[in-house]
């Protein structure tokens, strides 16, 4: 099972009750980097934040949930399925509800939980393959912790 959920900070138009965040994402799946449609430049994607299983025409042609500043999926799959999946990541920046050329850059966060368990040592094979990729983490607060 993968779980992931992206939580990003949006700058705000308060006077746009309506379209309010000026940051929006477009986030798909590829799970693997070999499976590619003939003639495509890109592997295949899979929809990993379903805002609604059951969608509308109507609904699947809005906005869908983009300007949601936390998004939260998880899916079940087979670890075999996946050679080098990635999360392809579209920011879509507006201004007063319409498109903007003047974007400014928005901090993120991503945060993965792999379930695997018949692999006893994901968590080691992990850190071994990613080593030059992944850095501890470094809390910029410090809260008590009262036992």
């Amino acid at each position: 099972r993968l779980k992931a959920t992206f939580c990003y900070a949006s700058p705000t138009d308060p006077q746009d009750a309506v379209a309010y965040t000026r940051a929006g994402l477009e986030i798909v799946f590829r799970p693997s980097d070999k499976k590619m449609k003939k003639g495509k430049a890109n592997a295949e994607t899979k929809g990993f934040f379903d805002m609604k299983k059951y969608a509308t025409e109507k609904e699947r042609r809005s906005d869908m949930g983009k300007w949601e500043t936390v998004l939260h999926g998880n899916k079940s799959m087979r670890g075999s399925s996946l050679d080098n999946p990635v999360f392809d990541i579209h920011y879509n920046a507006r201004e007063a509800g319409g498109p903007t050329t003047s974007a400014e850059k928005i901090r993120y966060a991503l945060i993965i939980t792999v379930e695997a368990p018949k692999h006893a040592d994901l968590y080691n094979d992990i850190l071994r393959a990613y080593a030059k990729t992944l850095v501890p983490i470094q809390p910029k607060v410090t809260l008590p912790v009262r036992v």
